[in-house]
């Protein structure tokens, strides 16, 4: 282990351990909670819903911290590429893939992401693949093949769904290998707070257009289930990352999201009375282990 990682490490208190669980049962918990409402809500005035609220809550944390919310007005196109992918075209396609998907099964496909960023980076930035990377693309390929296949098989299956997930995988993906390969200044938390008022602007926007005749004032458990994305999914738990992501080592901030799908298929089984079929465990377990081969460095020979 290197020096500045065994630091790192040393430096992870009880604390830090609580909020790395926080993060992670609060991300997983998310998408049987978003699957609960978009059943019964509009989705896309749903994710307006969240993003206002989250945006609004991240900036008064970050105005009460004394962080600065300026951009220069250099990179704030850089700033606006990086948000799209990251938050807006992912969360597009995550919340149309929930309405047709069961939420363990999208909580599986949206965490190939790591895969596709390693690919983007790849055919973006000219990083080199490598046989691990190969590796972990074949096993999440062959995890939404087993998906595709039992939701095609099914009558009814929405392979759809299992698309528009993807896509929204890829895009996260895309915007990742972004964030690793482009350099601005801004802390997180100014760049996230700015991806979130781009997302509430676009998804507002969207609302308006395609959903105003089915608007109606949530009920309370909807409008719980509304804060808890916006507060708890957005604001608290970006911050509560923030805080020990500085930390960690980057094998171990990536490896501690890994547990957010299975999350995710266990609560949509609690939650929701979820069908948890064989395709779903296998695939889910090709998916932890694509992760973890893209994650995990190989053992350098000296």
């Amino acid at each position: 282990m290197s020096t500045n990682a065994a630091s790192a490490s040393s430096d992870i208190n009880s604390l830090d351990l609580l909020l790395i669980l926080l993060v992670t049962v609060s991300w997983g918990l998310n998408y049987p909670i978003m699957k609960f409402v978009v059943t019964s809500y509009p989705p896309l005035t749903f994710r307006a819903f969240t993003f206002t609220i989250g945006c609004v809550l991240l900036g008064a944390y970050a105005l009460r911290s004394g962080e600065s919310l300026h951009v220069p007005m250099s990179e704030r196109w850089l700033a606006f590429k990086l948000g799209m992918p990251n938050m807006v075209l992912w969360h597009l396609g995550l919340i149309y893939g929930m309405t047709l998907l069961n939420s363990g099964r999208a909580a599986i496909v949206g965490y190939t992401m790591p895969v596709w960023a390693l690919l983007a980076s790849v055919l973006m930035f000219k990083n080199t693949l490598t046989l691990r990377g190969m590796m972990g693309v074949f096993c999440s390929l062959l995890a939404t093949f087993l998906l595709a296949r039992d939701e095609m098989s099914n009558f009814a299956g929405q392979p759809l769904g299992l698309v528009c997930t993807l896509a929204a995988a890829m895009a996260w993906g895309v915007g990742n290998a972004m964030m690793k390969n482009c350099k601005i200044s801004i802390s997180s938390i100014t760049l996230t707070f700015w991806m979130l008022m781009l997302a509430a602007i676009c998804f507002i926007f969207l609302a308006l257009v395609f959903e105003q005749d089915r608007w109606a004032w949530p009920t309370w458990i909807q409008f719980a289930a509304i804060l808890y994305a916006g507060g708890v999914t957005f604001a608290i738990s970006y911050v509560a990352w923030f805080r020990v992501a500085r930390k960690l080592t980057p094998v171990a901030s990536g490896l501690s999201i890994m547990l957010v799908p299975m999350i995710g298929l266990i609560g949509g089984y609690w939650m929701l009375n979820e069908v948890v079929a064989v395709a779903d465990i296998t695939a889910l377990l090709l998916i932890l282990l694509a992760m973890a081969i893209v994650l995990i460095p190989g053992r350098k020979v000296t």
